[in-house]
């Protein structure tokens, strides 16, 4: 029995995260050939490994850049385009910020968390639309942070707002050659890099009043969001940001 992505491939920016190793997985279970890129080899060999070891038949390239350089994207998307002859997915994982004020930032600070969250996605449909074959997709991670305020995530917020307007433009505008761009915005989610958040009960159980599912989330929570808009059953879905948040964006960010 055929998969359906069988004869697919895709390129997961941030795939050494926890974000990018879930989407990874799933992609790579429905059959398409998945090319990892990230800063550190070291970390891409690891996530590679551990892919393999969910996943023994997939096939799993990585190649090492930033996200936010021209050059390595380019790079990356051919190396993608080789390994698995040729593109129709893009899934950018890639953002993140600091915990800053407002009148603790300046704008060089608040300028990089910008280029991190939207500069990156430009990077990636800039340089990837041309690649793809019709009937490609660009999935984004956004955030739940691109429609509630968080205190002390200002730029954290804007380019994450920025992100999801940019996908709508996006979509937009490369839909007469059949590429689709959405964005998933995930809740609080456990992934490597929210660790230290996460061993602070307190930060956690802020939350939980808020979730009206009542937990906090997982990537593969994430992912199988990724998944569905990055496949054939989303074909007639596009410039769309979903929430993945267990209901948290009905009732808000925590306070204080």
């Amino acid at each position: 029995m055929s998969s359906t992505l069988d004869g697919k491939s895709a390129l997961v920016t941030g795939g050494a995260g926890g974000f990018g190793k879930a989407c990874a997985l799933a992609l790579a279970r429905d059959g398409a050939a998945v090319t990892l890129m990230g800063r550190n080899a070291a970390s891409l060999a690891q996530a590679r490994a551990w892919l393999l070891a969910q996943a023994p038949d997939a096939r799993i390239a990585v190649h090492a850049g930033d996200a936010t350089a021209d050059a390595d994207v380019q790079a990356a998307l051919a190396s993608a385009v080789a390994h698995g002859g040729g593109l129709d997915i893009v899934v950018a994982t890639v953002g993140g910020g600091g915990y800053r004020t407002v009148l603790e930032q300046d704008l060089a600070t608040f300028m990089a968390d910008m280029q991190l969250n939207v500069g990156s996605a430009f990077a990636a449909v800039r340089h990837g639309a041309p690649l793809m074959r019709d009937g490609g997709a660009f999935v984004f991670i956004s955030s739940t942070a691109a429609v509630l305020s968080f205190q002390g995530l200002s730029s954290y917020c804007a380019g994450k707002a920025a992100l999801d307007h940019f996908v709508r433009v996006a979509a937009d505008e490369l839909g007469s050659r059949g590429i689709r761009l959405n964005c998933v915005r995930p809740g609080l989610t456990h992934t490597d890099g929210m660790d230290p958040f996460f061993a602070n009960p307190a930060y956690v159980e802020s939350f939980k009043p808020l979730i009206p599912l009542g937990r906090t989330g997982m990537p593969v929570d994430i992912a199988a969001a990724v998944r569905f808009l990055a496949g054939p059953e989303s074909s007639w879905i596009t410039g769309q940001s979903f929430a993945a948040d267990g209901g948290n964006e009905l009732r808000g960010a925590p306070r204080g």
